[in-house]
This record gives C-alpha cells, structure tokens and sequence, in this order.
C-alpha cells in the first residue's frame, strides 16, 4: 500500500491506498531557506528595485502608514518591521508619525494574540495598529471611481498618508495570478464596496489565471492602486514550502513584484507529467475556512483532466462562517447568476462571483468534499458528494474509471494552498463535461 502524508490544518493526516493507483504527487520545490535572514532583508531595503532607498523617499513631518497583510498570510512581518522601521526613523521621521495598518480585506478582524504574533510584541507596545473591518464605514474615506470603474472606498488612515509602505509575501493566486505588490492595497486596505466591485468581474473571466501575472484583475488593480491610492514602496517575501524565507525583493510595487514573481515561480511551479483522472487537493496551507481553501481548488484544476474528480482536502477549522453564502451559490447555475449579477440581485457580489467560478469549473470536471468542519450540509449547498475521509472518497472515485484507467490514475497535491502545476503545453482543457478526453496538439 501507498502512504501519503497530508499536512491537515495542524496534524498529520495520512492517505492509504493501492500502490498501483500512484500517479504522480506534485510539490513546491524543496529550495533552501536564506542562510543569513537579516542580511538579505537589509540588503534589498538598501538596493531596492525601481525606486530610491526608503531614507530617500521619506522626509520628517511626512505621514507614513505601513500596510502588513493579515493573519491569512505567512508573511514574517516580525522580521521586516524592525528594519523597515529603523530606515524610517533614521530618516527623522517620528513614531507618532508611523502607523500599522492591517490589510484585512473582507476577512475577520484579527485578534490580540494574532497581532502580536504577526507584528511583534515590541512593535504593537510603539506603534498604533489599525484593524478596522472592510464593513466599518466610518474607518473609510471615498477617493472618487478608478477609470476601470471600481468605486475607490479606502481606509481612511492609509488615504492620508504621505508615503504608503506595503509589506507582504508572494504565492500563485487564482485571480490575480500571483499575491503580493499593489494587491496589499486592493483588496486589502479597501471598503466592501470596493472589494465586491474588484471580485465581481472575477464572474466575467472564463479562465484559470493562477500563475499569470499578467492577469486582467492583476492588471486592473495596479492601475486602480496608480489612479486613486498610490504605493510608494513595498517589501515582498517568497518563502520556502516550509515557511521559511526563500527571497525578498523591495521597491517599486509593480517593478519589485515582477522580480520577486520570478523567485515564486523557482519554489511553487511545479512540473507535471500530465493531468490525471481523480486529484486530491489538500487546501494546505490556505485551509482556514472555505473560502481560502478554494485557492487549493484552482491548483487542482490545472491538474485535473476533463470529466476527472478533484477531491477537495480542508481541514477547515474556522469552517464557512466568514462567508456563508458561498456554498450557495457554488450550487447555482453559475450563467443564471451572472445574470443576476450583473442585474444587481445578489446580496454579496464576490461571493456570488465564486459561485460562477466554481460553477464553471463543475461543468469541466467533478467535485468531492472532504472536511472535519465543512459538513454534508455544505456539500449538499454546492451540489457536490462528501465523504468521511480521503481513502473513501479514493475508492468511490477510483471505482467509476474503467479497470484500465486505474493504474497511475491518482495525482496528490499536499500543498494544493501554493502550489503551481506546471502542465505540458499540448494539454488544454475543454469547458463542458461531456468532452471527456485530453487532446494533445501536435
């Protein structure tokens, strides 16, 4: 029998099943973490990309907020702060000038706990920490539409700021093709309004963009970030499979992005031999709740073959509270809700939005839940089968491929959360179930 060890949420979770059904397990790439952390930190921040050194780009008396992402993300903000903040005062630029904005997005509010924990106990006891909810209208200020459209509802303390700092990390993203840059910005510091005009037209984009960094909302939100809100400077990780920091790049948000791309795809594009019949997605480590998890179901996507099973892994333990409708709409006829999107009839525009992404990727291939804290009842509302646990969710899916197809019929994504698989190019992808087939190109 095959072992396949799945991290879930935080425990091991091991997969048996018949030698004979092994396919292929794809994962990041096993690179080594940066030998000496600080120096390589310190060294980007004073040869930054496409723009000057941040003690040349800030003045004492400027207003100055730093934008970290939220608890959702990796990104060991503990280890930039400290020497982003001794270039700032260094500067003469004061503490009371300095604030901390989370970059919360449509997420929850984060806890005591987590705060410290992402920002630092030394700089929470400094700095003020701003963790207003992208719902808190008060905490916001409307700085007119963006040319694409996008009302601009931004928090009020990063729209008065002089100079605008974003630290966060870069992993492959379903709708943005990658994370990090001016994304810190929209969607993270922006109102609800803005969010669900920005993730609406998500609905309107028929293809996978993970790992696409020319993607058309990568596209749209720097130029709405450029327009209404702009970013000065930012500092970007990409880390290890493990956690660990891989690289950074700093400087200019599009410039220093696009640099820092190229080290993501060296961790996280992953070669594949070909796409597979039945794939297990384990939504590790974006498996909070489902929303995040659906990140694992993009990457599973690029590996699943037309008419194949994606078996969707989330530990799940903040379960589907933060977005409720979604289970919803994912069992909605995803043109019907275009429609109604389009017509304004949907309580949440992004929500709904994921509803027609999923709902068109459950007309290519077939869906299956496993999850401690999703339940059947959730599953029930997407329309797709639940099982207890992976082996017999395996059986199920292996049981319906004619007996030939069986062997090497099952692909493991451990890290479905991060991973890009990199298909050869000869494969495409059909858009209706009743093509069954791969077809390579010549």
């Amino acid at each position: 029998m095959a072992c396949i060890e799945l991290l879930y949420g935080q425990r091991p979770l091991p997969v048996t099943m018949p030698d004979n059904w092994l396919g292929e397990i794809a994962t990041p790439r096993a690179v080594k973490s940066a030998p000496h952390v600080s120096a390589l930190i310190d060294t980007v921040l004073h040869n930054p990309t496409g723009t000057p050194p941040l003690p040349e780009l800030v003045k004492p008396g400027q207003k100055i907020t730093i934008i970290v992402d939220d608890y959702t993300r990796k990104t060991p903000v503990d280890l930039l702060l400290p020497p982003v903040l001794d270039q700032l005062l260094a500067a003469g630029v004061t503490r009371d000038d300095i604030k901390i904005v989370i970059a919360l997005g449509t997420h929850r509010p984060m806890t005591t706990t987590e705060i410290r924990a992402k920002v630092g106990a030394e700089a929470v006891s400094q700095y003020q920490v701003i963790n207003n909810p992208s719902t808190s209208r008060r905490h916001l200020v409307y700085l007119g539409e963006a040319s694409n459209g996008i009302p601009a509802w931004v928090n009020r303390t990063v729209a008065e700021a002089d100079v605008r700092i974003g630290l966060g990390m870069i992993t492959p993203h379903l709708e943005t093709g990658f994370t990090g840059g001016a994304k810190i910005i929209l969607p993270g510091v922006c109102g609800a309004v803005t969010v669900d005009a920005f993730h609406t037209a998500s609905a309107f984009i028929p293809k996978n963009h993970l790992g696409n960094v020319e993607a058309p909302l990568r596209r749209s939100l720097e130029q709405f970030v450029a327009e209404r809100i702009p970013l000065q400077f930012v500092v970007n990780v990409i880390t290890t499979p493990a956690g660990e920091l891989y690289q950074c790049v700093a400087g200019d948000p599009v410039e220093a992005h696009r640099a820092g791309v190229a080290h993501a795809r060296t961790v996280f594009g992953t070669p594949v031999q070909r796409r597979y019949p039945v794939v297990v997605a384990n939504c590790s480590p974006y498996d909070f709740d489902l929303w995040q998890s659906i990140k694992g179901i993009w990457a599973g996507d690029l590996l699943t073959e037309d008419d194949g099973t994606m078996i969707v892994v989330t530990a799940a333990p903040e379960g589907n509270s933060n977005y409720p409708l979604v289970p919803g709409y994912i069992g909605r006829e995803p043109e019907t809700l275009k429609r109604e999107i389009k017509a304004g009839q949907v309580m949440d525009g992004k929500q709904a939005a994921t509803g027609v992404m999923i709902g068109h990727l459950k007309q290519r291939i077939n869906l299956v839940l496993v999850s401690d804290r999703l339940a059947r009842t959730d599953a029930d509302l997407m329309g797709i089968p639940f099982y207890d646990t992976v082996e017999a969710a395996l059986e199920a899916e292996i049981n319906r491929l004619p007996e030939a197809r069986r062997p090497g019929a099952v692909a493991f994504l451990p890290q479905a959360g991060i991973v890009l698989p990199l298909v050869p190019r000869g494969f495409r992808l059909y858009a209706k179930k009743r093509h069954r087939q791969n077809v390579w190109k010549n």
